[in-house]
């Protein structure tokens, strides 16, 4: 079995559900007592989440580096266990000088909507992967239309995202992306955009279908650690 990398810490409320996830697939793969083989590198998350939107520089430097020494564990493959770093991954990824391959959250969901016929989508993320608009380049790059929530749901979605970020969980969020979702309702799918929103969305309160990044990446990793 080959080892995974994660670069977490990004919230870490999320990055529980990568671990979590990472080895119940690995169990139902080959059963009995089995479990991944998986490096965690848990990052101090404060600086990153200040700066986003400020000062791309500094997140890239930070991203950069944290990287580099997860790179040093020789990993197998590599997660970074938050959406909106990724637009920091493309930017750093050829100073990296790594062959080890990182499963792309965003690139794994445009090939997932491609191909089961999902071309309009509507986008729920953090507010700054929102209007940056990079997550939604890439899908429209692949032939999919994305839908995002207006300014005040998105400065709302933002309040809740800071409740999640400290793992507070509430019915009333779980309540408000409901009715989010069901404003969309003929829209083809849903994508978490936001590694912390499994956590107030699933099948149960979502009219659509779901499309998320951290399942895609886990079942990518987890298909390549057991190859």
């Amino acid at each position: 079995m080959k080892t995974i990398g994660l670069l977490g810490g990004t919230g870490w409320s999320s990055t529980i559900g990568y671990y979590k996830l990472l080895n119940e697939l690995v169990a139902e793969r080959l059963g009995g007592y089995h479990s991944a083989k998986i490096l965690l590198k848990s990052i101090d998350y404060h600086d990153i989440m200040l700066n986003y939107g400020i000062d791309h520089d500094a997140v890239s430097q930070v991203l950069e580096k944290e990287l580099l020494e997860l790179i040093a564990l020789k990993p197998d493959c590599i997660i970074i266990c938050c959406n909106s770093l990724h637009k920091y991954y493309d930017m750093i990824k050829s100073k990296l000088a790594s062959d080890i391959p990182v499963m792309h959250a965003i690139q794994l969901v445009a090939d997932h909507l491609n191909d089961n016929g999902q071309k309009k989508v509507l986008l729920l993320a953090t507010k700054f992967t929102m209007e940056d608009g990079f997550f939604a380049k890439i899908l429209e790059d692949n032939d999919i239309q994305v839908e995002i929530p207006n300014a005040n749901e998105r400065n709302k979605m933002q309040e809740i995202h800071a409740e999640l970020m400290h793992n507070v969980v509430t019915q009333e969020s779980r309540d408000y992306f409901s009715t989010l979702i069901a404003n969309h309702k003929d829209l083809d799918a849903v994508i978490l955009g936001c590694t912390e929103y499994p956590l107030v969305v699933d099948h149960d309160n979502s009219i659509l279908p779901i499309v998320d990044p951290v399942y895609l990446q886990a079942v990518t990793a987890v298909n390549y650690a057991l190859d």
